[in-house]
């Protein structure tokens, strides 16, 4: 439904056949773990973002854009692949994650080919789209080491909860408008200003997804609510619940994130003290703002439908409830 409000439906079903086609390494248990991952679906925001950046610019010939943002939803693919293996999950997008079904290594070397596949394409693009996008994929792997490292640590702060997020999320998020801008032709002004609102977008795109790992349904993420608790990751929820929480709670909600044995009802209670200390409120509000300064960066840009198409993609990021 997204897809068609923002005028890119056609150009988002092209880009998922370019992605299944990429996919035939030749090698059937590479071909499986991709396919199950890919298969599974998602938001694709980051084609979106790269393809309604490229069209707020009037660019003449999107199909030029399609196989970079197929490399984009790649190598974001890839990173899951990745991350469930490190964060050892269970689920994800509503179906078993990939190494829970075919074994570590083969959904690690897929990881890895996902991100090679990738790279192939980017690099028949212009050197600026090629550094734009290398960096980002250097600044998430920062952001996952940061956020890896971090686990456990309930003294972990607001600030460095954001240096994550920018990192492992935004920056992606960030280089696809930035490319789907150069595509389109856009000034260095225009490019600046689409750049400027993907850090945004990316930045509460992750909030939400935070949030909603607490107060979202199975059902509706695909993922076990209470998930990040559970493993232990503090995001901007337990941030705020530990800074205004009676010593009771802040004491369970402590437990639950330092322990690595923990129960269901521990989890349900720490999710309970989140709310009831208002941590819910603040990061839907802090999602909130960093959507109105992506809106706010793109105020350059032409008043037009393209624009307006770039600000329905805030929307969707900040007020979904998957």
């Amino acid at each position: 439904m997204l897809n068609k409000e923002l005028g890119i439906l056609k150009e988002m079903q092209s880009v998922d056949d370019l992605i299944n086609s990429s996919v035939n390494p030749g090698i059937r248990s590479i071909e499986q773990v991709a396919n199950h991952v890919i298969n599974a679906g998602g938001k694709r925001i980051r084609p979106a973002v790269l393809l309604t950046a490229y069209n707020a610019l009037n660019g003449e010939n999107i199909e030029k854009a399609i196989p970079l943002a197929a490399a984009m939803e790649l190598i974001h693919t890839g990173t899951l692949v990745h991350d469930d293996i490190n964060d050892k999950s269970c689920m994800r997008r509503g179906i078993p994650t990939a190494h829970t079904k075919f074994g570590i290594a083969d959904s690690l070397l897929t990881g890895d080919y996902l991100f090679i596949r990738a790279i192939q394409i980017v690099n028949e693009y212009e050197m600026e789209i090629r550094d734009s996008i290398v960096d980002s994929c250097i600044t998430l792997i920062t952001g996952e080491i940061l956020q890896s490292n971090n686990i456990n640590n309930v003294n972990f702060t607001e600030k460095e909860y954001l240096e994550v997020i920018e990192k492992k999320t935004a920056s992606t998020i960030s280089s696809c408008a930035e490319a789907g801008g150069i595509i389109g032709g856009g000034s260095e002004d225009q490019i600046n200003s689409l750049k400027t609102y993907g850090l945004n977008l990316g930045i509460g795109f992750q909030i939400i997804d935070d949030l909603l790992d607490v107060i979202g349904t199975e059902a509706e993420t695909g993922k076990n609510i209470g998930n990040d608790l559970c493993e232990g990751k503090t995001t901007i929820l337990s941030i705020h619940a530990l800074k205004n929480s009676n010593p009771s709670q802040k004491e369970k909600l402590q437990k639950v994130i330092v322990n690595k044995d923990k129960t269901t009802e521990e989890i349900l209670e720490a999710i309970e003290i989140i709310k009831e200390v208002g941590s819910v409120d603040y990061a839907r509000k802090l999602g909130e703002e960093y959507g109105k300064k992506a809106k706010e960066a793109i105020k350059t840009l032409p008043d037009s439908n393209g624009r307006e198409k770039l600000e329905r993609l805030v929307d969707f990021a900040i007020y979904r409830n998957h």
